[in-house]
């Protein structure tokens, strides 16, 4: 009988320990469950409580720069502006929405002209001389004083291909050695010339309210080497 007492007693410190063992197992479990909760909570971090230093910066994209077929640089031309005035205002405009922009004069080509002459003669001298033979023929021409054709004979020049052929034939026909050519007729004109790039930095409506107030303005793309200085 006691033996059995015995057992029970120590069979009750069994049961108790195992429960202690087991509930101080969740508690730990617990405790680091909550410290690892608490610690992402922390790692949280919302953009706007970050500093401002911290935030990484916004990398700013440039504006596209419009190329040719060919690689080269394209640039807008704005004009032509008979008075400079008027070119130099457009010019400031420009400047106060800060876009880069010069006034100037550059080489345009116009309407392809032909040329009827005589090849260049050996001097001035036989040049004036084959030339009072054609004017005693009654053939208007002059000496060609410099140039590519210096000491050669001018028949003309013309802006119509088919008249300029014409008489080059006639002149041939009449044992004459005329030739034609074309030729390209430049002037100077005074236009904006906005740097590649430049002009895409601009509205829409800036160009329809210049489109208004100018009408007689054009806007064209040419290549930046035609049109450097």
């Amino acid at each position: 009988m006691r033996w059995i007492a015995l057992f029970l007693v120590l069979l009750n410190l069994g049961v108790f320990a195992w429960f202690a063992a087991t509930s101080s197992t969740a508690a730990n479990a617990a405790i680091a469950s909550g410290a690892s909760g608490d610690a992402d909570a922390r790692g949280i971090v919302l953009v706007t409580e970050m500093a401002s230093a911290q935030l990484s910066p916004v990398k700013e994209v440039p504006a596209p720069v419009s190329v040719d077929v060919s690689g080269e640089q394209l640039c807008t031309i704005i004009g032509p502006f008979p008075e400079e005035y008027r070119g130099q205002v457009i010019v400031q405009r420009l400047s106060a929405l800060q876009v880069s922009a010069t006034l100037r004069e550059i080489e345009m080509q116009g309407p392809m002209r032909y040329w009827v002459f005589l090849p260049p003669l050996h001097s001035r001298r036989e040049a004036f001389n084959r030339l009072r033979e054609l004017q005693a023929q009654g053939i208007d021409s002059y000496v060609i004083p410099k140039g590519t054709l210096a000491d050669g004979i001018s028949f003309g020049i013309f802006s119509d291909r088919g008249r300029a052929e014409s008489l080059a034939a006639e002149l041939v026909a009449k044992g004459i050695g005329a030739q034609s050519r074309e030729e390209p007729q430049t002037h100077m004109e005074r236009w904006i010339i906005l740097a590649p790039g430049q002009a895409e930095h601009l509205a829409g409506e800036f160009w329809q309210q210049l489109q208004e107030e100018h009408p007689e303005f054009d806007r064209r793309r040419n290549l930046c080497s035609e049109v450097a200085e």
